[in-house]
């Protein structure tokens, strides 16, 4: 009579027991893997126990009825063969979860069932025949004819797993790659043991070491898993994508930004406000059969949903939108967040996943920009992103070449002449063609370029002033960007740049507008006073484009209020715009500021604005933007 060991049980038991403890864990919906996982642990540890009580009832065989021990056995073998389809089911699951047509796991699914099937079969003809096990007239245990059996079912499910690898390869994910590289060197060493040592069953073992495999599997994931939202972060975001592409998946993307979200922590707090996050990650998990939900940045969200149709997917997008639209409520909380949408269909073609990335970043970046508009990313979005990846391009080398230019516009003082000028930045491209600064100037400020594009602008400034002496220009303004002012050292920097070039402070002035002082307004009063201290005066530029407001004049020290072209709309004719001008002047004099008006075109606005008594005018009618050399040539 064989004599078994329960040694490995004993171990099996231990390790289950691990990890139904660590398999706890917060999920925002319990999904089928989850599920399916779980009840693997469950039946094994089922299969444990089923185990041991045979073991016992086989030593006991003289004191127990046959048929009681026939039955439990078959239950066993039975059941360590259905557990074993459960493992495979779950690994099928995880290997194919990033494989939108399902036809190959419909197909596995259905070898596991005739896998099952067949064996059942065979275990129920055991009863009579005895090819598997049976007891002899003693009630002593003997290993039939086709014990292994069961073996050759849980072989033919690791064949099956191994077809289905080599067939989807591309779009399984590293975590399940190694689990399957895994399989092999573990089966062998498993094999080896049993060989020598026969005594110690290593059913359960094994099923334990795969449990085992795939929660290690599992622990690798969740480090890709944002623990406020309990949703994949980017990183998984990026890999799943990866994975779509590389097996030509067609698929549908939703971006979402929730816009002025720290408004909702001010008014609920940080907790409240996390709250409401994991609502809204858990609320657009439900929405979209099939679709995944990722926290694509800080209050952005990517859903990753199969493509079926275009009219499908304009009712995905429509389904979120609408759903978004609404409250979302936490507890006795509800309210209502504005959100930024991009979404785009892939249908095939020539895309890396860093190039689709970039797509998306592009697209958000868009859709937060334009409030209320939904960004679709379409061919010709395609063609504008190409296009400012090029302007980008060429301004990175151009910095590298020094290409850019300086040119001056002039500014006519009234009743004395061009005394002062705005300096500018041009540059074209290598086919000559000039590239317009409204195009390149808000890609270098997007691309934090413009920090170094700032300092070329001041340097090229202070060496064209320092050759070219002068009193009729009294000074030239450059604009400065808010990276440069997050300089610590800035006034440091440009009074170096000024006594590297022998010029007194009276000579350079810095045009900021309010979106720079909006940034941080206490640092920015800090450092404007500081510098003013130092003789640096300041403009505060583009007056009236929305961003600013009389507080701005009356809390910095500037200098000169430069009023934007888009206030002469209709100027002088429009009596509203001429009122407007008239009264912002006057305003501004009375707080003892100097008043320059942009984007004079002709002699009426001219003649009007030096009957209303502003100081300066700078537009086309008296000179448009001048290289270097030409401006020099005529006032200098």
């Amino acid at each position: 009579m064989i004599k078994w060991s329960l040694a490995g049980e004993f171990w099996a038991f231990i390790v289950i027991v691990i990890l139904m403890l660590y398999f706890h864990e917060k999920r925002p919906v319990i999904n089928t893997k989850d599920k399916l996982y779980r009840s693997c642990l469950w039946m094994s540890m089922h299969c444990i126990g089923l185990n041991v009580l045979c073991v016992i009832l086989i030593r006991q065989s003289d004191k127990v009825p046959r048929w009681l021990n026939v039955l439990m056995n078959s239950i066993y073998f039975m059941m360590i063969v259905v557990v074993c389809s459960m493992v495979s089911a779950f690994v099928f699951i995880m290997m194919l979860e990033h494989v939108y047509e399902k036809y190959c796991l419909r197909r596995v699914f259905t070898g596991l069932i005739a896998v099952n099937v067949l064996y059942l079969a065979a275990v129920l003809w055991n009863i009579k025949s005895g090819i598997i096990f049976y007891f002899d007239s003693a009630g002593i245990y003997h290993r039939g004819t086709w014990n292994g059996l069961g073996y050759a079912a849980v072989a033919a499910e690791i064949c099956m797993i191994y077809i289905c690898f080599l067939k989807n390869r591309p779009s399984v994910s590293k975590s399940m790659v190694r689990v399957i590289c895994t399989i092999p060197p573990v089966t062998i060493l498993l094999c080896v043991f049993q060989v020598l040592f026969p005594e110690i069953i290593l059913n359960e073992t094994a099923m334990a070491v795969a449990n085992l495999i795939l929660f290690i599997a599992f622990q690798n994931r969740a480090l890709r898993r944002d623990y406020l939202t309990m949703v994949g972060n980017r990183e998984s975001f990026y890999e799943h994508l990866t994975l779509r592409l590389a097996g030509e998946q067609e698929f549908q993307l939703i971006l979402l930004s929730l816009r002025q979200y720290d408004i909702v922590n001010q008014n609920y707090g940080h907790q409240k406000g996390d709250e409401i996050l994991y609502a809204v990650a858990t609320e657009l998990g439900r929405l979209i059969p099939g679709g995944e939900v990722f926290r694509f940045g800080n209050v952005d969200f990517a859903m990753l949903i199969p493509l079926q149709s275009q009219e499908q997917a304009a009712i995905n997008f429509r389904t979120v939108k609408e759903r978004c639209d609404e409250t979302w409520s936490v507890g006795n909380i509800h309210t209502h967040v504005r959100t930024a949408f991009m979404y785009l269909e892939y249908q095939g073609g020539e895309c890396t996943p860093s190039q689709m990335m970039e797509y998306l970043d592009y697209g958000l970046r868009k859709a937060k920009e334009k409030p209320g508009v939904s960004i679709h990313f379409t061919e010709e979005l395609l063609k504008e992103y190409k296009e400012e990846k090029r302007i980008l391009e060429i301004m990175q080398r151009s910095v590298e070449q020094k290409r850019f230019r300086v040119w001056y516009q002039p500014v006519y003082h009234l009743g004395v002449g061009v005394r002062s000028a705005e300096a500018l930045l041009r540059l074209n491209d290598y086919e000559g063609n000039p590239l317009p600064p409204s195009r390149f100037i808000p890609i270098a400020e997007e691309s934090g370029l413009i920090d170094e594009l700032s300092w070329i602008v001041l340097e090229e400034v202070c060496s064209f002033l320092e050759q070219n002496e002068t009193d009729k220009i009294e000074s030239i303004s450059v604009n400065l960007s808010m990276q440069q002012f997050a300089d610590i050292k800035i006034s440091g920097r440009i009074q170096e740049c000024l006594n590297r070039h022998h010029l007194s402070p009276d000579r350079i002035k810095i045009e900021v507008t309010e979106r720079v002082l909006l940034q941080d307004m206490e640092y920015m009063k800090h450092v404007m006073k500081e510098m003013n201290h130092a003789g640096i005066r300041f403009y505060l530029d583009d007056f009236g484009t929305g961003y600013s407001n009389l507080a701005s004049v009356l809390e910095f020290p500037f200098e000169c209020v430069k009023l934007d072209k888009s206030l002469l709309k209709g100027f002088p004719e429009n009596p509203d715009s001429e009122k407007m001008v008239r009264m912002l002047t006057e305003l501004f004099h009375s707080f003892g500021n100097s008043v320059v008006v942009e984007g004079v075109e002709d002699a009426s606005q001219a003649e009007q604005l030096h009957r209303i008594g502003v100081d300066r005018i700078q537009g086309y009618y008296y000179s448009r933007p001048l290289p270097q050399e030409v401006f020099a040539e005529e006032f200098m």
